[in-house]
């Protein structure tokens, strides 16, 4: 996958999509595959907001059943049998337990119900039925947990997914399609023609070159950077989103075999413990933001809720900050819902067309990503009366199984993810496509090293070398410094 920026400013194109999250690299993809000139720029880096920084699952939503969401979680399930037999490297069933204890929110009889409605609507996409476990069961299967006030609990199957590679690997497809992508640039305002937009104006954020980018429509899909497109579009409009922030703790290795989901004592809210690589993944909060969505970063109070929860079912682990390796936090772009507490609004994606012509997609689940893309792309098709495209493929063929190479050494892994994945930044590099970040070491142990075979492969003067090396010790102090 190559940068190319001379082929964003040269022709016009049928479709620019702006935001490299996973529904803008699934809406790219799916357009080139139906053979739509189509170009994608993100003004970071492909899965760098939200799509990066999820809980790492692929899933029905068990708790929509109890919002009687019943079309979204029927839905999303049989998305999740598309993602499991299309990209089977990167999404993979696993099987969660729910342990109830005596005073939680949902008692026994209510998840066991939930869980066999569950199953119901996943029908012959069903990976496994459930099991309801008694409490000498669960306690056979999970022992580290506390057995007091234990009721019993349930079994039952969704998946796990690397959503980062996920993320990457649709515009990695997109690419080989035809599409013309470039991360790092932004478009800093729309063009317009007789009221209708016609374009972006952008900036390569590496060079500071301005340029205009042509095509006949546009599809604004930046996530919780939404409104500001909107507004510039359409100034007095009603804000599309709103952004709820959601925290993780990677912590060190907890003694479960399984994922386990549990119902908060707080607020209800559920929240997981999840086996990740070597470690424990615990999330996530809830929480209405009004920040910048450039700088999301966990809280003190974000994670002694999540320990406080996490800790209560494992009492007897010293469950504590000095335990937590590092935290990150991601916008989720919901629709704009007022009223409603941030855990209750709909996860539904919503798709907006204005007079002027611009889409904005907003809300949806990790699980739903290529549907959302193939509504997206089927409204397009009629805005080019008279030309025939390909039917969508999305359904049947899975983005590219790019799998960086895992035992080479560290140049190798570098040129690969220079040359091969379009990283152009140090935090590019071992945030998102070696994932170091969220290791033991956070990548401290060979970040200098990195950013001197990414300034010889790139062509950085010292200065941006050191420059690289100092941004990337900030965002790995900023994840941390919530711990002190």
């Amino acid at each position: 996958m190559k940068r190319e920026v001379s082929c964003l400013k040269s022709g016009e194109f049928d479709l620019l999509v702006i935001g490299g999250g996973i529904n803008g690299c699934a809406i790219a993809r799916d357009a080139s595959l139906r053979g739509f000139k189509t170009a994608l720029i993100e003004k970071d880096d492909f899965a760098c907001g939200a799509s990066g920084k999820s809980t790492k699952i692929i899933h029905g939503g068990i708790r929509y059943l109890e919002q009687f969401n019943l079309n979204l979680v029927y839905e999303a399930l049989h998305e999740r049998g598309t993602l499991l037999r299309t990209v089977p490297d990167l999404v993979k069933p696993l099987e969660f337990i729910i342990p109830v204890y005596k005073g939680d929110p949902r008692p026994l009889f209510v998840m066991n119900t939930g869980v066999f409605l569950y199953d119901l609507l996943a029908g012959r996409q069903n990976i496994h039925c459930r099991r309801p476990l008694t409490k000498a069961e669960l306690a056979g299967l999970e022992p580290n947990i506390t057995a007091k006030g234990l009721k019993g609990g349930v079994m039952y199957c969704d998946a796990q997914m690397d959503d980062i590679r996920l993320c990457l690997n649709n515009a990695i497809s997109a690419y080989e399609a035809g599409c013309c992508i470039a991360n790092k640039i932004e478009a800093e305002g729309l063009v317009k023609r007789e009221g209708v937009v016609v374009g972006v104006e952008a900036r390569d954020t590496l060079t500071n070159d301005r340029f205009t980018i042509r095509a006949q429509c546009i599809v604004n899909a930046t996530g919780a950077w939404s409104n500001r497109i909107v507004w510039d579009d359409e100034p007095h409009a009603a804000a599309i989103t709103r952004p709820t922030k959601g925290v993780h703790l990677i912590y060190k290795k907890l003694p479960i075999t399984r994922p386990m989901l549990f119902s908060a004592r707080k607020d209800k809210r559920i929240f997981f413990a999840i086996p990740w690589r070597d470690y424990t993944l615990i999330g996530t909060t809830d929480t209405d933001f009004t920040g910048s969505p450039d700088e999301v970063y966990a809280e003190r109070s974000d994670v002694e809720y999540l320990l406080n929860e996490i800790g209560r079912v494992f009492p007897e682990q010293g469950i504590s900050r000095e335990g937590v390796i590092t935290t990150y936090a991601g916008l989720r772009p919901l629709m704009n819902t007022h009223g409603m507490a941030p855990w209750k609004v709909s996860r539904e994606h919503y798709i907006k067309e204005s007079g002027s012509g611009l889409i904005s997609v907003v809300g949806g689940k990790y699980t739903t990503y290529r549907r959302l893309a193939e509504q997206v792309v089927n409204l397009i098709v009629h805005r080019f009366p008279g030309r025939e495209f390909r039917a969508c493929s999305t359904a049947v063929c899975g983005p590219t199984q790019e799998i960086p190479p895992g035992d080479a050494g560290l140049r190798e892994r570098i040129t690969h993810a220079v040359n091969e994945e379009m990283a152009n930044s140090l935090k590019d590099l071992l945030i998102r496509r070696l994932q170091l970040a969220m290791t033991a070491s956070r990548g401290l142990d060979i970040y200098e090293e990195a950013g001197r075979i990414m300034g010889e492969l790139l062509g950085w003067p010292t200065s941006q070398v050191e420059y690289e090396i100092q941004a990337y010790k900030y965002e790995i102090r900023r994840n941390t410094e919530c711990l002190t």
